[in-house]
């Protein structure tokens, strides 16, 4: 199911980044965009193994030590394990939510260092054309002592939140064996009563210190899959009209027709003003032009991966 799920959605996301519009491709990262669509993949597969493997087990067996506490031991006992339980919770989400930044800054950091190699990498001609290794390098490592000190960050909080959680369990077990032996020492419960008591709270420790774990994994993972849905969420600037009948051509009715157009990129002077040409269906037409005069904008215009600012661009 998982795997099914990852390729479906997989799918649909790389389908609709090739339906979006030129300009997003140009002002976003390939780089960001590949370790997007990988993490939140590999996020649905994460929340989906761990709801069956890990939370419903867990609570399952809270439920069944609680019960078990409750009918042998007294009320008391069982409401020790359950606040223990949730006082452990309740840290666990608070400091959670206070370290998920640094993660945030993690991955921002960790998408920009891929990003700076991709295309560095990829232009490699250009950067020997300038002699920029050094260059690149130093940007490289900049952004790499971002991830460095972002890391660190995550490393010493999950230390203090394990600590954190290992003390609320640790008061509640001393706790719990205190009373034990109070019982014992009254009569009314046998060194056998404490050993199962601790035995059952001891054994709560297990499913519960992994559960930390899981729960800022899943944390993670659902920040991974919400980035990854919100690239779904993009529209693109190039929307067909409602009802727009299908393009139909042929080699004696492909005509091709600029009439006024005028087309500027995005704070940019004028490529074009008042442009007007036509070229009939079955000719072969040169457009010769110094660089940045305008040869490949009216081919992104007549492919439609931009919209002129005045005027139509007709065919047939």
């Amino acid at each position: 199911v998982a795997q099914h799920s990852i390729r479906k959605i997989a799918t649909n996301v790389f389908l609709h980044l090739h339906n979006l519009d030129l300009q997003f491709h140009l002002s976003k990262q390939t780089g960001a965009l590949s370790k997007t669509i990988d993490r939140g993949s590999r996020g649905i597969n994460f929340v989906l193994t761990a709801m069956v493997f890990n939370v419903v087990p867990t609570m399952f067996e809270l439920a069944l030590v609680s019960s078990i506490l409750g009918m042998k031991c007294g009320m008391a006992y069982a409401a020790l394990s359950m606040g223990c339980v949730g006082v452990y919770s309740a840290y666990t989400l608070a400091v959670t939510q206070w370290r998920t930044k640094f993660r945030i800054y993690m991955n921002q950091a960790e998408n920009e260092a891929g990003n700076k190699a991709v295309d560095s990498l990829i232009n490699y001609e250009t950067v020997k054309y300038f002699n920029n290794e050094q260059y690149e390098a130093n940007r490289y490592d900049k952004v790499l002592k971002k991830y460095e000190d972002a890391s660190l960050k995550t490393s010493t909080s999950l230390a203090l939140l394990n600590f954190g959680q290992n003390a609320i369990f640790s008061v509640a077990l001393s706790t719990i064996m205190v009373m034990a032996a109070n019982e014992i020492a009254q009569g009314r419960m046998t060194v056998g009563d404490l050993v199962m008591v601790n035995g059952l709270l001891f054994q709560l420790s297990i499913p519960l210190g992994f559960l930390g774990s899981v729960y800022r994994e899943v944390r993670q993972a659902l920040l991974d899959m919400r980035t990854m849905f919100t690239l779904m969420g993009v529209q693109s600037a190039i929307q067909s009209r409602v009802n727009a009948p299908p393009l139909a051509l042929s080699r004696e009715t492909a005509s091709i027709e600029f009439r006024n157009v005028g087309f500027r990129y995005a704070q940019s002077n004028d490529i074009f003003k008042d442009l007007s040409f036509t070229i009939p269906a079955g000719k072969k037409i040169a457009i010769v032009g110094g660089s940045g005069s305008g040869k490949s904008s009216m081919v992104r215009l007549l492919y439609r991966f931009f919209e002129p600012s005045t005027g139509e661009i007709l065919i047939n």
